[in-house]
């Protein structure tokens, strides 16, 4: 019988490597429930005042965009932050209010406008420097934990937030308030909240974590599994002022 090669031998050994990390690492699922909120008031009037609508009744705003989520715990990592995550410019807006970040990722912001744009950091004037021409992209390497508020101080309504967290295990809500996130190790958590209130912002009181939180469980036993988190957010939590801790990750 012919002897095993050495090369073969060590690729399966990886591939059973992959297959025992796999294993023990499971999908975060979850929905929030989030408030109804109304709409804030005119900042630029018109001709005419605002009314209501007498045939239908107005639709609330949809505020789940303006949420991202990340876990936070003392598992260990379960893989490498996204090499990039890109943000698109489109119209006179970012395609999302609010991204989330591992530290160590590349965040990439393409404009798709046929306008160029001057957009840099408040909080970091060196972040990026220059125009952003049509079709053109900005970016820079996430290296810590931060919150920045991406904006052209030329365009007052163009705003956007990247939160950048020391955790893989960050995601945007979607329309419904739902998310996911994948090969989530075994171990407990904590979920946090980060809500971007333009609104409030306006009136100077920065966007910020939440002090709410709940508790996630992933426990594959041995195989892949689901871990399925729902959590009902009030009024009075999106009022409640900034969360006292670090953001997620931060030692």
């Amino acid at each position: 019988m012919k002897p095993m090669r050495v090369g073969f031998s060590v690729g399966l050994v990886g591939v059973i490597a992959a297959l025992a990390s796999a294993a023990s690492a499971g999908t975060v699922v979850g929905k929030l429930e989030l408030p109804a909120v109304d709409r804030g008031p005119v900042i630029a009037k018109g001709f005419l005042d605002r009314v209501e609508n007498p045939l239908a009744e107005i639709k609330k705003p949809n505020i789940a965009p303006y949420f991202i989520v990340a876990l936070e715990g003392e598992a260990r990592a379960g893989g490498p932050a996204p090499a990039e995550v890109k943000w698109d410019l489109v119209g006179e807006s970012f395609a999302r209010p609010v991204i989330g970040v591992p530290v160590g990722t590349e965040v990439v912001i393409k404009n798709r406008t046929k306008l160029a744009w001057t957009i840099g950091a408040a909080e970091d004037a060196k972040l990026m420097v220059g125009p952003l021409n049509p079709q053109g992209t900005k970016s820079f390497r996430a290296t810590a934990p931060a919150v920045y508020t991406i904006g052209d101080k030329d365009a007052p309504y163009l705003r956007g937030k990247i939160v950048v967290v020391a955790t893989p295990y960050v995601a945007a809500l979607d329309d419904g308030g739902r998310f996911e996130m994948t090969n989530v190790p075994d171990g407990t958590y904590k979920l946090r909240v980060y809500y971007y209130d333009p609104a409030a912002e306006a009136r100077g009181r920065a966007s910020a974590w939440l002090p709410f939180t709940t508790a996630v469980t992933v426990a594959t036993k041995g195989k892949l599994n689901r871990a399925e988190v729902s959590a009902r957010l009030t009024a009075a939590d999106l009022l409640s002022g900034p969360a006292s801790g670090p953001v997620p990750g931060k030692k």
